[in-house]
């Protein structure tokens, strides 16, 4: 878990809607719907995101031994990328563009650029390696509270869209507002010594 390594950022979620007697073959199967996939280097993709197991995060079998601990389901979204550094491909069409013009006696022309552009980028990216980041999640099956361990929104609210679709059920994210009776927010507003009187 990640307050192993110190870090304790997450985002709480509770799950409403119909949840099947035999929860853990649900999960399973949810999870499987939606399991990392890799990138193909000869495709345009540059990001892939799934789901995987913990310690394993190559892994998408989900395994009733390593998904389950106790009342919890443990796993992890995984988020892969992979792009070509800009530096990387200016200095390899700067060196084509100097071998070209040696060659040829003018510099290339903007077609001719871009189709170097195109191959280069694509040779470089069968060589590349993507970058990986791995976001623990865990579900309470006894509470039905859902922790997502990570501190980048856009990564909570993709797992939990994911999670939404996959499972057929709604998070309900557990802010500390969520905690007050309704109407007690609004009913909450600055005193006047707070800002001063107005004269």
């Amino acid at each position: 878990m990640p307050i192993r390594r110190g870090s304790v950022n997450l985002a709480r979620f509770r799950l409403e809607g119909a949840v099947p007697k035999d929860t853990k073959r649900w999960l399973q199967k949810g999870l499987g719907k939606a399991a990392f996939e890799p990138i193909d280097p000869k495709s345009d993709d540059e990001r892939a995101a799934g789901f995987v197991e913990l310690e394993q995060n190559d892994r998408t079998d989900f395994s009733a031994g390593a998904l389950f601990h106790g009342l919890h389901a443990l796993f992890a979204w995984r988020v892969d990328r992979l792009k070509v550094p800009t530096n990387a491909l200016r200095a390899g069409l700067l060196q084509w563009s100097q071998a070209f013009e040696s060659k040829n006696g003018r510099p290339p022309g903007r077609r001719e650029r871009a189709e170097q552009k195109d191959s280069l980028k694509k040779a470089m990216r069968v060589k590349q390696a993507p970058v990986t980041k791995v976001f623990e999640l865990s579900v309470d099956l006894t509470s039905r509270d859902v922790f997502v361990w990570a501190t980048s929104r856009t990564v909570v609210e993709e797992a939990q869209a994911v999670l939404e679709s996959t499972l057929e059920v709604k998070l309900i994210p557990r802010v500390p507002a969520a905690f007050l009776a309704p109407g007690v927010l609004d009913s909450l507003t600055p005193s006047k010594e707070l800002f001063g009187e107005a004269t």
